[in-house]
């Protein structure tokens, strides 16, 4: 590697108009590196814009008094290909920091990170400094809040990728210090509730260009990274620590970030950049399982993929600045050629869009390693997944090669930007420290005007896998496809996090029925945006929707952060006999166990157990079960803390407390309430008819009685379907 180089939701509104900018810059600068603000610096465009509806789903729309406004530093041409067939490109704006890395957090806005200060100069890595660069970009009022990093970690060219609720994993780092780069064994969390970082355990092994992928039970794997680390691989687990796993890869890997996706069949498949598909098994020691050669390209460095169905994944470009494409089948494990891109590219991004196609943007035709001034790729491609077939939209604006991010926001828009910081990069004075934003050509109309987008009404913020629920549609106009996509965390051409789930839906006029993904396989724990899409092929704005929950085996230990008034839900694995569940966390914080559905509300009528930490007592749960049973465990507070949850099965009843049978769903009402007896303080380890055991912080309460009894006359409906 070169020294200094990495070898509910705000939307964009009025101030990323896609129809040309509101603002101009009074100047334009090479590279986008000025910071300023100036009073004269803008003008009003004599151009009418073209505004995106804003549509805001959380509360978390206060600017910060830190925040800095971006300004247009370069005016975009008007576009050569009419809007409908070739998009739009927003003028581009400064940015305090060259992105890198980019990731969309669940409240809409985009966590953005580079180097150190000492690594943006000209002399990198010149100080101790380990706080890294970090922006907390608002879409929605197209302003900068610095967010740096103070855990002693300098996160560039660290592997990242989404926890499922949402924070953000960080593995490894650069560990030079006022030297060449190297490899760091540091790992950190950053929380977009709370704007704060943490560290947590350190890996087995320090990485620096480790991969980051999230798995189907909830955990993290890592992979990889520069210098040869051992062990290769190892699993962040539910009580932030490292579990390491045994076994060796058959070829020498590149020391690049590696391609990883959960795949449907269980496993994680790892498919690039060198030309091999393997299985990766997770669960315990794990083990790695060759299976065959990709596409025999010996190795597509720096080209890029993007999981667009089921099992399918897309892989285009790299090395000497390739055209070919092809797709995986990781049921098969086999690849067929799709058709190649119009230009061949190297160190380019491929971006899931909000219809389901796929954009290709920067990148390099000679296949320079880092930056190319003769080759740059400015024509943007859309694949289209039906006919395989790619077509060129308008030109981006700016010149996106190494160490450049694309990514899908909400509103079905797409952010593109950074590049730079790198030994030829300097040399060759390539620096972009600025953002553009492209509307793709599904937003407009053949006379250029804004197409008309399915609304959709009220989405719940959370969903069960197989759960279905209703929503709302502003028009009757046919729904021809609707499905999930994963929120990105994008660097180095390649985007771990992304990936699209089809939905099943039904529509009658202006309510749609739609059908939560069954397998986690598929589907992840995490944050996705909803996506329904009309015949005429224009997609709603994307409602933001936290799928499932971690699945947590028997002695395990979960350390987390409740945030106010959350609801934090995990599903035990089939078990048998006597549960024990136990919290410890802030006084007042609740414990819940149910064996039908998630719990969600402290009013729900399938609840087991419910207990409470009261002082210094802990909230604990016993629960006797019949066999094959799983458990929805989940905490919830009015007061954020941080909470440890502990979960041990003995396999058998007790003979004072035999296993409850579990209710046939097909002979009783799930909307009936219970007749164990309301939980409370069991502090004797009284047993009801049910077998369970409540013990723990908490009172035993009349109002529970009143509030079932009212429940019983009231009969309530329940909003959604519940899956067990």
């Amino acid at each position: 590697m070169a020294a200094g180089g990495c070898v509910s939701v705000g939307l964009v509104s009025a101030s990323m108009v896609i129809a040309g900018s509101l603002l101009q810059a009074g100047s334009v600068h090479a590279h986008g590196n000025a910071h300023s603000s100036s009073a004269n610096a803008s003008t009003v465009h004599s151009d009418t814009p073209v505004d995106l509806p804003v549509n805001v789903l959380s509360d978390d729309s206060v600017t910060p008094d830190n925040a800095v406004l971006a300004e247009v530093v370069r005016v975009t041409p008007e576009p050569q290909i009419n809007p409908a067939v070739g998009g739009r490109w927003s003028d581009v704006y400064d940015w305090p920091l060259v992105a890198i890395h980019a990731a969309l957090l669940p409240n809409g806005k985009v966590l953005a990170w580079d180097a150190t200060p000492d690594d943006a100069d000209d002399d990198p890595h010149t100080t101790d400094n380990y706080t890294t660069r970090v922006t907390l970009w608002d879409p929605a009022s197209n302003t900068h809040t610095p967010t740096n990093n103070d855990t002693d970690t300098d996160l560039f060219c660290a592997g990242s990728a989404h926890l499922w609720d949402g924070r953000i994993l960080f593995a490894g780092g650069d560990g030079a210090r006022a030297g060449a780069n190297g490899p760091l064994a540091n790992s950190n969390i950053y929380n977009p509730v709370s704007n704060t970082w943490h560290r947590t355990e350190n890996m087995n092994a320090p990485r620096w260009y480790s991969s980051v992928a999230a798995l189907a039970n909830g955990e993290m794997l890592t992979l990889g990274g520069t210098y040869e680390p051992s062990p290769l691989g190892e699993v962040f687990q539910f009580d932030q620590t490292w579990r390491p796993l045994q076994g060796t890869y058959p070829i020498e890997l590149t020391g690049d970030y590696q391609w990883l996706q959960q795949t449907p069949e269980g496993s994680v498949i790892s498919f690039g950049p060198s030309d091999l598909i393997l299985d990766i098994d997770t669960s315990d020691s794990g083990s790695y399982s060759p299976l065959a050669g990709r596409d025999g390209v010996e190795a597509r460095d720096y080209g890029s993929y993007a999981m667009y169905d089921v099992g399918k994944i897309l892989v285009s470009g790299g090395e000497q600045g390739l055209s070919s494409a092809v797709i995986i089948d990781t049921a098969t494990k086999q690849t067929v050629d799709t058709s190649p891109m119009i230009y061949g590219r190297r160190q380019h991004n491929l971006t899931l869009l909000a219809d389901g196609s796929v954009l290709v943007t920067g990148g390099n035709s000679d296949g320079a390693e880092f930056y190319s001034p003769s080759a740059p790729v400015f024509e943007a491609e859309i694949w289209n997944p039906d006919t395989g077939v790619w077509r060129e939209v308008n030109t981006t604006p700016t010149d996106r090669q190494y160490h450049s991010i694309a990514l899908l926001l909400p509103d079905g828009q797409v952010l593109s930007a950074g590049g730079g910081i790198c030994g030829d990069c300097y040399l060759l004075d390539y620096e972009e420290r600025n953002a553009e934003i492209f509307a793709p050509p599904y937003l407009f109309n053949d006379d250029g005007s804004l197409a008309a987008r399915p609304t959709l009404g009220s989405v719940p913020a959370a969903a069960d896998y197989g759960e279905m629920f209703n929503v709302s549609l502003n028009h009757s106009l046919n729904i021809a496809k609707a499905h999930l996509i994963k929120i990105g965390s994008v660097t180095h051409s390649e985007n771990q996090d992304q990936r699209l789930v089809p939905l099943d839906f039904s529509q009658q006029a202006l309510r749609l029925s739609l059908s939560m993904p069954d397998s986690r396989n598929v589907a992840p724990p995490g944050h996705y945006l909803l996506y329904v899409v009309d015949t005429s092929g224009v997609p709603s704005i994307g409602a933001m929707l936290k799928l499932g929950q971690p699945q947590i085996n028997a002695n395990d230990i979960v350390n987390s952060t409740l945030e106010v008034n959350a609801w934090d839900t995990y599903l035990t694995r089939a078990s048998t006999g006597k549960s024990v569940v136990q919290l410890s966390a802030v006084n007042g914080t609740d414990l819940y166990v149910s064996s039908q559905s998630p719990v969600r509300s402290s009013l729900q009528n399938d609840i087991l157990c419910q207990a409470q930490v009261v002082g210094a007592a802990n909230a604990v749960c016993e629960v006797n079960v019949a066999a094959g049973t799983t458990l929805h465990v989940s905490v919830n507070g009015q007061n954020r803390a941080d909470y440890r949850l502990s979960y041990q099965n003995t396999g058998s009843a007790t003979e004072e407390n035999p296993p409850t049978e579990e209710p046939d769903d097909s002979e009783t009402d799930p909307t009936s309430p219970p007749e164990a007896i309301p939980p409370g303080n069991n502090a004797e380890g009284v047993t009801n008819d049910d077998g369970l055991v409540s013990v723990g912080g908490g009172a035993v309460s009349p109002l529970w009685l009143l509030i079932l009894v009212v429940l019983t006359l009231l009969d309530p409906i329940s909003s959604h379907n519940r899956r067990l």
